[in-house]
């Protein structure tokens, strides 16, 4: 009996026993916390993987926009210049019909047309200045040419000298060199700056020349120079109004020597007052001569939005599976005490319970479904997110086969898998060949799911196997939302060819049959009328003289509209067929760039649809095309040939080549590879490149010839 006061106490364990106990204990919160930190460190891993492709593909966006930006600011600056070009003509004409510039009031009558003051916000001033090709020989200080002409009224049109200074002078002899727009990237004047640090200008000059067309030879194109049009750029609205089409990137410009900040209008051309930028990016711009250094850089968070979200997902994800598996193994690893457990080892035991409820907390409030089974499959614990997910209560799953919560198409295939995964001895493993599965809920609605498994075994050698589920039906939808949009624009881009080449030809037809013929009766009227002023007495020498000169003008303009039509579209693609169109496309190649072609163009008897002798036209035009600005090459060589029911065309050179990392880069950033492979994507057929550094380059491309053969040939 006990005595009063005294309270009743379980027998205390034998000491070995306990000692077996509390080690066991520690052994499962040990384990538990590895497979906690092994999962975090996974997890911290592919997280850090996973935000550096993100973030490379952000980085892929943007260089692509910074090149849409450029390209517009080239578009923007020739547009610019046509009217220049025009100027020239203008000059050109009434130096040819009067033997002198025009007047004053025929120039302002002619700008007074132009509307420049509406058409052409970019141009400051334009104006004609009178030259010759003795005045490069002249010491530096004195002027090449001096201003007759210039618009705005109210601008100095007095005799101004031009080619004082050095950017000036160097910029005139190259634009009167070479036929073409020679910019200046000069300092201002005092009188055109408001602030005490000189401000850069942009100046643009484009030659004037007695005969038409220009003398082939530099010193020639000199001796015949008549004067310049001078113009003078509004750079700071040309680049704003491109950058202001990508509101969210800042644009830095920078060109000349010594170097001068064009854009944003800066006081000095010190650093570039660019704030740290998550992405940054430097293009260079060559155009009259003279190269613009184009700096972008954003900071815009939509483009690191998917990089941030997706890595901070990833890791709460992980960190979420990381607890729910050290906690599966901590409840499982703990039954290594039962054998060892009696009154004094229960009640132990018992103050282990907070830490017990703290993980079985973390379990239940995990955001990933966790089912746990046995080596017999069936289902020993499920926490409350696998209940949401598969709409089943925990009551009804637990004791019932995994099996129920698979479709029964794959039970057979998942039974084997878990069996194999259990013979391995493997800790973790993400199931499924794709990483995407089928799940089965309980009311049959079949679902995508991820899924990682991860085994271990208790202190009597039993295996539990502990699933980690998330629903990918998200993504899923996402990525077959992603695979129709990726083929829409596919079938959108071969519309954009179809339609492109349809106008190509039609513009080629038009210059060739219309405008050439117009051109040509135009120079048969003018014979007539040489061969009859030739045979009238009294004549001026140099009335036949000028028709004489309207003769060669309209032969070059004839060969100007040909070459155009044939750059466009050549005729006889359409007219005569693929195999001579190619050797025109060959024999033009080798006549412009002196680069030997071998040609071996076999296509026996096949009868090519319009669509695909385009298609092969192009791709062989691309083809030489790089071979001609990348290559370096001596020799390139042309193969066309149809093996069975294949339409093989290989084009290869012995140029410098590329390495791989070359290729791949290439590959993803040059527009006309990029449109070959989408040329024969659309035919169904495949590319392939065989290149290595200074090994030369083969493009091979293998098209079924049912697509590129007329349908009424097809067997």
């Amino acid at each position: 009996m006990l005595a009063a006061g005294s309270s009743t106490s379980p027998a205390a364990p034998p000491p070995g026993r306990a000692s077996d106990g509390v080690s066991a204990h520690r052994g499962a919160w040990l384990a538990a916390l590895a497979t906690a930190a092994v999962v975090l460190v996974i997890t911290a891993v592919a997280a850090s993987l996973v935000r550096a492709r993100l973030l490379d593909a952000a980085q892929e966006r943007f260089v692509t926009q910074a090149a849409h930006v450029t390209a517009d600011l080239r578009r923007e600056l020739v547009i610019c210049t046509e009217a220049m070009r025009g100027a020239s003509g203008f000059v050109a004409s009434q130096q040819s019909l009067a033997g002198a510039p025009p007047s004053a009031d025929a120039w302002d009558r002619y700008i007074a047309r132009l509307a420049l003051e509406d058409a052409q916000p970019c141009l400051r001033t334009l104006g004609f200045a009178q030259a010759s090709g003795d005045a490069f020989a002249a010491p530096p200080q004195t002027p090449i040419a001096r201003l007759s002409l210039l618009w705005p009224l109210h601008a100095s049109a007095g005799a101004d000298g031009i080619g004082t200074d050095p950017e000036t002078r160097n910029a005139l002899l190259r634009a009167a060199n070479t036929a073409q727009i020679a910019l200046a990237v000069r300092p201002a004047r005092d009188e055109e700056s408001s602030s005490d640090v000189p401000r850069p200008r942009v100046d643009a000059f484009f030659p004037v020349y007695r005969d038409a067309p220009p003398p082939p030879q530099p010193a020639e194109r000199r001796a015949s120079l008549a004067g310049f049009i001078v113009a003078r750029l509004d750079t700071e609205y040309l680049f704003a109004s491109v950058a202001a089409r990508t509101p969210r990137t800042d644009l830095a410009v920078v060109s000349g020597s010594p170097a001068w900040v064009l854009y944003p209008p800066a006081e000095t051309p010190a650093n570039l007052p660019l704030p740290a930028p998550s992405f940054r990016r430097t293009d260079a711009l060559r155009f009259g001569g003279e190269t613009f250094a184009l700096t972008y850089a954003t900071r815009d968070p939509s483009l690191t939005a998917a990089a941030e979200f997706g890595t901070n997902a990833f890791v709460a994800s992980g960190c979420a599976a990381a607890l729910a598996a050290g906690a599966g193994v901590f409840l499982f690893g703990r039954r290594r005490v039962a054998p060892f457990a009696d009154a004094g080892a229960r009640t132990r035991r018992s103050s282990s319970t907070p830490i017990e409820a703290r993980l079985m907390a973390i379990v239940r409030s995990s955001p990933e479904a966790i089912i746990t089974i046995d080596e017999a499959q069936r289902i020993v614990l499920f926490n409350p997110m696998a209940e949401q997910l598969f709409r089943c209560a925990a009551t009804e799953a637990i004791g019932g086969p995994i099996e129920r919560f698979i479709p029964e198409r794959f039970r057979e295939a998942h039974k084997a898998h878990i069996e194999q995964f259990g013979a391995t001895g493997a800790g973790d493993r993400r199931m499924g060949r794709h990483r995407v599965l089928t799940g089965l809920r309980a009311d049959g609605e079949e679902f995508p799911i991820e899924a990682s498994i991860t085994q271990f075994a208790d202190g009597e050698g039993r295996k539990f196997y502990t699933v980690m589920l998330h629903d990918a039906t998200a993504r899923v939808e996402a990525e077959n939302e992603l695979k129709e949009s990726r083929e829409a624009l596919r079938k959108l881009s071969a519309n954009l060819q179809t339609v492109r080449e349809d106008e190509k030809t039609r513009i080629a037809r038009e210059l060739h049959d219309d405008l050439g013929q117009q051109l040509t009766a135009l120079k048969m009227d003018l014979s007539s009328a040489q061969q009859t002023l030739e045979g009238t007495p009294g004549v001026a020498p140099s009335a036949l003289a000028q028709l004489q000169s309207m003769r060669r003008l309209i032969d070059s303009t004839v060969a100007s509209a040909r070459r155009i039509a044939a750059d466009l579209r050549p005729v006889m693609l359409d007219d005569l067929g693929l195999r001579p169109a190619i050797e025109w496309l060959i024999n033009d190649f080798t006549t412009r760039y002196g680069i030997e072609v071998e040609r071996r163009i076999e296509p026996a008897a096949v009868d090519f649809s319009r669509e695909g002798a385009t298609a092969l036209f192009r791709i062989v035009q691309e083809a030489l095309t790089n071979v001609a600005l990348h290559a370096e090459a001596k020799h390139v060589s042309v193969a066309l040939a149809v093996e069975s029911d294949r339409c093989l065309l290989r084009v290869a050179d012995d140029g410098r080549g590329a390495t791989t990392e070359e290729v791949e880069g290439r590959a993803g950033n040059s527009f006309g590879l990029l449109g070959i492979r989408e040329r024969v994507h659309l035919l169904g057929g495949t590319v392939s490149i065989e290149t290595a550094a200074h090994r030369g380059f083969i493009l091979t491309v293998t098209l079924p010839l049912a697509a590129i053969q007329q349908e009424e040939a097809l067997p």
